[in-house]
């Protein structure tokens, strides 16, 4: 008998929504699994009632293997493991840090956003000069830039730096070929105090979407790896946000570079995805 027909015939997990067995591939991924897709997943929390012992269970025993050092993911963390959301462990649990406390971990960025986030920025950005797609604003000067594609003038700076990047950008830094390169502009914020956000101008599903339809596929679990590396390693100097098109990035970075170190320990993929976005110009 192969392996994985032992552990479906003596173990048989299901899935949660629709009863079917689960596939087995390794015996971690087996027994951390409840679902066979993320939209089963996404359908079987909507229909559970908050109060459920046994759901609030199931989440936990999804979010436990994946606290690093005590450290719980953040949001686009999640995300990439194919895990629930912080929406969802909030409904469940009151909070995403109560949730974490409960199995050992803390999440590393915890603060609020801003009261006036949503303020339309009134300021000159200044974009490097060997940025190679520029995004247009009302007030913008080209210069070249120690970190980064986008700083702001000095009025408003605040030790922050916008890095945009295209989704095969995102996909380029993050493989084998570039990591350590960008791994070191990262060690060279952190020399400078300096914090770096990395705005995709996609998001997860897209990448997948995108990813699944091309001749030359990458590897995206090995670059999901390497993202959430990166983001505990620097997080104290980088967050990487995903915005899913240039549109939402012009919106965006301005806000970045004006609040500046008062949204480093801000989770903005949660607020995105919470329609943070939505009716800003």
């Amino acid at each position: 008998m192969f392996l994985h027909d032992y552990y479906v015939k003596h173990f048989r997990r299901k899935d949660l929504l629709t009863g079917d067995l689960l596939p087995f591939k390794n015996k971690e991924q087996y027994f951390s699994s409840y679902f066979l897709n993320t939209d089963n997943q996404r359908k079987f929390f909507i229909h559970q009632h908050k109060e459920d012992l046994g759901v609030q269970m199931v989440l936990l025993d999804m979010l436990t293997p994946k606290i690093k050092d005590g450290v719980s993911p953040s949001e686009l963390m999640l995300t990439s493991y194919g895990l629930p959301s912080i929406h969802v462990f909030k409904y469940f649990f009151d909070s995403y840090t109560h949730a974490s406390e409960s199995v050992g971990g803390t999440p590393f960025l915890n603060s609020r956003l801003p009261k006036d986030f949503s303020q339309k920025v009134n300021a000159k950005i200044f974009i490097d000069t060997r940025e190679q797609q520029p995004l247009s604003f009302p007030q913008s000067e080209s210069l070249k830039l120690d970190l980064g594609d986008y700083g702001i003038e000095n009025q408003f700076f605040d030790y922050t730096f916008v890095d945009r990047k295209s989704e095969g950008d995102f996909k380029s830094t993050l493989s084998q070929d570039n990591y350590e390169r960008f791994r070191r502009e990262l060690q060279r914020a952190r020399e400078q105090d300096c914090f770096i956000f990395v705005v995709v101008e996609s998001d997860l599903e897209q990448i997948e979407k995108n990813n699944s339809k091309s001749k030359h596929q990458a590897n995206l679990a090995y670059i999901y790896h390497n993202m959430r590396a990166l983001q505990l390693e620097f997080k104290d100097c980088c967050q990487f946000v995903m915005t899913s098109n240039r549109e939402n990035s012009v919106k965006l970075i301005p806000r970045l570079l004006k609040h500046g170190r008062k949204l480093w320990n801000v989770d903005l993929q949660y607020y995105i995805n919470e329609g943070l976005l939505n009716g800003l110009d």
